[in-house]
């Protein structure tokens, strides 16, 4: 148990020390959507201990094993792969593709076992990678909708007034 203590502190610090390689403007554009995926994947996380597809370990109170999976590798990871991916929709989803392939069929599922972060019950890997595909559907789809809402123009219709650059 003492080695899972180490792995969950690790798998919450580790990923946050790439973040400083983003950059600024990297990392705001992309954490809205970031936030909103750990949240979707907890509400998917608590769902599916409730159906028993998974369970998640005790991890280090007050807090659940998979909290620290949340909001460190997927949190990070979820920023990395839209700052190198976003508006290349094919890249991102074959890299999406083979990350979640490589976790879940060469190794890190039984890792993830071993260390007592979860564990699969009622579900089989085919069926966690399309959970996983369709997460990364939703953040694509999500950064999508936020991108394009921050860059909308208003219309040539809708006077504005040019000095406080405030619709009248």
């Amino acid at each position: 148990m003492k080695n899972s203590k180490l792995v969950y502190m690790a798998s919450l610090i580790l990923p946050w020390l790439t973040v400083p390689f983003l950059g600024r403007n990297s990392f705001k554009k992309y954490l809205p959507a970031a936030i909103f995926m750990s949240t979707f994947t907890k509400a998917i996380d608590l769902f599916g201990e409730k159906k028993r597809w998974w369970r998640f370990y005790k991890g280090i109170p007050p807090s659940d094993s998979m909290n620290f999976f949340n909001f460190g590798p997927y949190l990070v990871t979820s920023l990395w792969m839209l700052k190198m991916t976003f508006g290349k929709f094919p890249l991102y989803l074959i890299s999406n593709t083979i990350l979640h392939f490589c976790f879940i069929f060469l190794g890190g599922i039984e890792l993830v076992d071993r260390y007592k972060i979860f564990t699969l019950k009622k579900l089989t890997k085919f069926q966690y990678l399309a959970i996983d595909l369709f997460r990364a559907l939703i953040l694509y789809g999500f950064q999508y909708v936020n991108h394009f809402s921050q860059h909308t123009k208003p219309s040539k219709d809708v006077p504005i007034d040019r000095r406080n650059h405030r619709i009248r």
